[in-house]
């Protein structure tokens, strides 16, 4: 009897019943293991993010329009030879056009306490060596930043593209705008009665100023601010108590040296930026070694494409998380497998290090250890689709915390676990995005460049309430949902 069973197995009476428990048994174990998704069956469920300036620009004439502000603020930026910094920046502008072809027409229009007609681009050199240019009592910015968005009077070859286009697309024919704007100035709102025109009131309004660059910025827009700090001799006029400052800097110390800023705007962000780096190209070989242009970025791209995301497990964790490198691939991708036991033991700590290539835009509105604090990160669960997620038990990932190891390297410091419960564990794929910090109102160097009391020599360096007027400007701009890196993060059972 003893033995009985072992005759019926030679004699394959029982082989059928063996087999089909082994076989059970596999399938049981794959199913508490189950394969990490493939790649390619994630990228294809994943929705195509909209490619930044996808929106068509409305139409545009092929000009560039620099408003100049002409109050007798600027004056003293002006050297009788036109070598200071200011008076070689307003000629470049007349070249930063090149990259567009010879057709950009440029034109100049004088801003105080309204908006002046157009005038040729000779005007640029005029205003570079000539300070009886700079006579105005006014500075109306919110005036001139409110004329970008009107039509320009377009020659014949774009009325009649425009009529074309129109005609083929059952559209209604709308003015195209000049393509380019930008507006030079000591970045100083100041007018003495205010505008129901455009919503100020009398004095330095920097509030109007941000109001009419977010309603462009609303209208998807493309812009930024660039500040540069210049040799000045002359006079700075107090907002607060209305009263003249001598003020002169020295040429040994360019901390001395009183900002002026470009603003730079576009319908067109795609166009705007080729204009902007061939600006800031031109720009550089005229300032000092130690000075830097600075950059307020509202609408280009923080980081390139190549970017390197790597895993890092402490020992303490290694006996509930691994993880495999996996081969190269835009967006990067990481590979993590967790221990189910975490639904009991708790989720174990582990980091992803991040290597980032800032752009150009990016580095010229913050150092790399700043650009790294500006940044918020977050996960977003991107695989399975949700309605394939029923029965199912996903490791759960929470960012703790960040912090900077070197330059171009954050840390992100982060937990893996599974959650309690009766479903099965299974694989997911989350994308670990950075964006940018809405919470950090604008980059340190506009704090640093702005005063709320002009009444001493020791602002002149400073620009009064530049802090107001910039102030939040991300919030309105696409940069709000620009997502400055991301990788993708494949976790499931081990």
């Amino acid at each position: 009897m003893r033995y009985q069973w072992l005759r019926h197995f030679r004699s394959g009476h029982l082989r059928p019943i063996w087999l089909s428990l082994l076989f059970i048994a596999v399938l049981s174990f794959s199913g508490c293991n189950p394969k990490p998704p493939d790649w390619p069956d994630i990228v294809k469920i994943r929705p195509n993010p909209t490619p930044e300036g996808s929106t068509k620009p409305p139409p545009t004439t092929n000009e560039l329009v620099v408003y100049l502000d002409t109050s007798a603020s600027m004056a003293g930026y002006v050297t009788k030879d036109g070598q200071s910094i200011f008076g070689k920046t307003l000629r470049e502008l007349r070249f930063a056009t090149g990259t567009f072809g010879p057709d950009v027409k440029v034109s100049v229009r004088r801003i105080a306490s309204d908006v002046g007609p157009a005038l040729t681009d000779m005007e640029l050199t005029s205003a570079s060596q000539d300070q009886n240019v700079y006579r105005g009592g006014e500075t109306n910015l919110a005036g001139a930043i409110s004329s970008f968005k009107v039509p320009s009077t377009p020659n014949k070859t774009d009325k009649q593209a425009a009529t074309i286009k129109a005609a083929e697309t059952d559209a209604p024919t709308v003015e195209p705008v000049p393509k380019f704007h930008i507006l030079v100035t000591d970045g100083v709102q100041s007018t003495k009665q205010g505008s129901a025109t455009h919503d100020c009131t009398a004095g330095s309004d920097q509030f109007c100023v941000r109001q009419k660059i977010g309603e462009l910025l609303a209208q998807k827009w493309g812009g930024c601010v660039l500040g540069v700090r210049a040799d000045f001799h002359g006079k700075v006029y107090s907002e607060v108590n209305h009263s003249a400052i001598p003020y002169d800097t020295r040429t040994s110390d360019p901390t001395t040296f009183r900002p002026f800023y470009l603003y730079i705007f576009s319908p067109d962000p795609q166009a705007l930026e080729s204009l902007v780096n061939s600006l800031k190209d031109r720009l550089r070989p005229l300032m000092p070694k130690s000075e830097l242009i600075r950059e307020l970025n509202l609408s280009f791209p923080y980081a390139n494409d190549s970017m390197e995301f790597e895993v890092a497990i402490p020992k303490d964790s290694r006996a509930f998380l691994n993880q495999t490198k996996d081969h190269s691939a835009s967006p990067p991708r990481m590979t993590v497998r967790v221990d189910v036991d975490t639904e009991k033991s708790g989720a174990k700590p582990f980091s992803i290090t991040a290597k980032l290539q800032w752009s150009n835009h990016a580095l010229d509105t913050a150092d790399e250890a700043e650009l790294a604090q500006l940044l918020h990160w977050d996960v977003v669960q991107i695989y399975p689709a949700e309605v394939a997620r029923t029965r199912k038990r996903f490791p759960q990932v929470k960012i703790v915390g960040t912090h900077v190891n070197q330059p171009g390297q954050i840390t992100i410091d982060a937990t893996a676990g599974f959650p309690s419960g009766t479903e099965a564990p299974s694989w997911c794929v989350y994308e670990l995005q950075g964006t940018l910090n809405l919470n950090e109102a604008s980059p340190s160097w506009i704090k640093g460049w702005s005063v709320d009391l002009d009444t001493t020599r020791e602002a002149g360096n400073r620009t009064f309430n530049l802090e107001t007027a910039l102030l939040g400007l991300w919030n309105t701009s696409q940069a709000k949902t620009q997502v400055v890196a991301r990788a993708h993060l494949r976790i499931g059972p081990q």
